[in-house]
């Protein structure tokens, strides 16, 4: 049986939202020179990045929210014509089998956006799912089927509001992409941190391919790179995109897990699976 989030955990509300306020989390000493050093060079070369960027990337999501879901279905400006979009769709449908075999109780998702891999999730689990957006957990609502055991709650990704040991996996997908080199030690960590031994953790995220955006956004030059992201309305942002590596996947999961599993498709995505030890 599944593990149950315990008393000293929180217990979302079908649809509700809680605000868990975002303290300064940083990446320890240790870890972080570390993962520094064993990192492929094309990322540890990459700029460092400042916490205070990510409030960029909070305010272009929140106001995203209502368009979000034209990207993974290929509609208006992130369609690329027929033979682009059916690629896409072909890994999309890789990447869900690999997210929807994960059958073991209980997960909570970071950054579930406008619930895209909630649903998936939730076939074969009961998925707590967060979001820091607002904007985000209502869209998702609206999307959600009443049905499926999914529980929303607004959430700091870096302050998870669950005890040690509660669930029994994590999952995030195209989330890691944004957190900054520097803070992904601290960031696994804690995502680890609320899963029981024995229990997963699951990422999902993009791969840099030049159709993997808008029509009107460059994915090109490093892996570590500020993109402008441009809304439907015209109104643009500059936010922070990481592109891993299956080897700098691989490392940072093995900082908190064993057995680690790292899936790519030929163009689009990137995904693995890790035992939490």
């Amino acid at each position: 049986m599944g593990a149950r989030l315990n008393a000293n955990s929180v217990s979302p509300t079908r649809r509700s939202t809680m605000v868990s306020t975002p303290p300064s989390i940083g990446s320890t000493t240790r870890d972080w020179w570390t993962y520094r050093r064993m990192m492929a060079p094309t990322l540890s070369q990459g700029p460092m990045i400042p916490p205070d960027i990510e409030a960029d990337t909070r305010a272009y999501y929140r106001a995203r929210a209502s368009e979000y879901q034209e990207w993974i279905q290929r509609q208006g400006r992130y369609a690329h014509g027929s033979d682009d979009d059916a690629d896409w769709n072909l890994e999309l449908e890789t990447i869900t089998q690999f997210v929807e075999s994960l059958s073991i109780g209980s997960v909570f998702e970071i950054a579930s956006g406008t619930g895209w891999w909630s649903r998936g999730l939730a076939r074969n689990n009961t998925v707590f799912a967060s979001d820091y957006a607002p904007e985000m957990l209502a869209e998702a609502c609206r999307h959600d089927t009443p049905t499926l055991p999914i529980y929303r709650c607004r959430a700091d990704a870096y302050h998870l509001p669950l005890s040690t040991g509660a669930v029994d996996a994590c999952a995030f997908g195209f989330w890691l992409s944004h957190v900054p080199v520097p803070r992904a030690p601290a960031f696994i960590r804690e995502a680890a941190r609320p899963v029981r031994p024995g229990g997963e953790l699951l990422v999902v995220d993009s791969r840099q391919d030049p159709k993997g955006g808008a029509a009107d956004q460059h994915t090109g030059g490093p892996r570590v790179q500020q993109q402008l992201r441009r809304l439907n309305d015209g109104r643009e942002y500059t936010i922070w995109k990481i592109y891993w590596t299956p080897a700098d996947l691989r490392f940072l999961l093995s900082l908190v897990c064993r057995r680690v599993e790292v899936i790519q498709t030929d163009r689009f995505f990137i995904a693995a699976r890790g035992t939490v030890v």
